[in-house]
C-alpha cells in the first residue's frame, strides 16, 4: 500500500485588520500555512479610529486564537467599562443617567473597551513574517486544480488552497 503524502492546507488572508489578524494566529496554532496581504504599506500607515467594544463573543474568539500572552496583553490593554451613561441637554444640563452595572473585568463574559492601535499591535506580534504589506488586492481567479490566484495591483500573485477576504465592509474580494 502507498502513502499518498499530505501538503499541508495554504490559506491566503486578504487584510492585517483585527479580524484576519486573529484569523492569522488561529490558522498558524494549528499548522496551517498561511499568508497574510494588507494595502497599508506598515502597520501605521493610517489612524485607526475610536475605540473598540469586544463583546463576551469576541473575547472567547480572540482567546480562542492568541497565544496566552498575545491575550493577556489584550486583557491589560483593554479600558475599564463605563459605570453609567448620560443624556445632556443642549445646555448640557442632564436629562437621564442609567447607571450600568459592575463586570468583572478578570471574565471572559465581560464586554472589554480596547483602542485600536493597542489591539492591532496585539494581534500584529507573532505573526509578523506572515505579513506582507504594501499588495493592494485587485482580483481573483480560480483554478482547474481548486486553488485560487490572488492578483494584486503591482502585478504580483499569490496562489492557495482558500482565500480569506478580511479587507473590511467595502471588500474588494467579496
Amino acid at each position: 500500500m502507498s502513502q499518498t503524502a499530505i501538503r499541508p492546507l495554504k490559506v491566503l488572508i486578504i487584510g492585517a485588520g483585527t479580524g484576519g489578524l486573529c484569523l492569522a494566529h488561529g490558522l498558524r496554532s494549528v499548522g496551517v500555512a498561511v499568508r497574510v496581504f494588507e494595502r497599508d504599506h506598515t502597520p501605521t500607515d493610517r489612524i485607526q479610529g475610536y475605540r473598540l467594544n469586544i463583546s463576551a463573543t469576541g473575547n472567547r474568539a480572540l482567546k480562542a486564537c492568541l497565544p496566552g500572552a498575545n491575550y493577556q496583553r489584550f486583557v491589560e490593554a483593554s479600558a475599564t467599562s463605563s459605570s453609567s451613561v448620560t443624556f445632556l441637554d443642549q445646555h448640557l444640563k442632564r436629562l437621564l443617567r442609567i447607571n450600568i452595572p459592575p463586570v468583572d473585568r478578570a471574565s471572559i463574559e465581560s464586554e472589554r473597551p480596547v483602542s485600536r492601535i493597542a489591539l492591532r499591535r496585539v494581534l500584529l506580534d507573532g505573526v509578523e513574517d506572515l505579513i506582507t504589506f504594501g499588495r493592494t488586492f485587485e482580483r481573483y481567479e480560480d483554478g482547474p486544480d481548486g486553488h485560487v490566484t490572488a492578483h494584486f495591483q503591482n502585478g504580483l500573485s499569490e496562489s492557495a488552497d482558500l482565500m480569506v477576504g478580511a479587507d473590511g465592509a467595502s471588500s474588494r474580494v467579496a
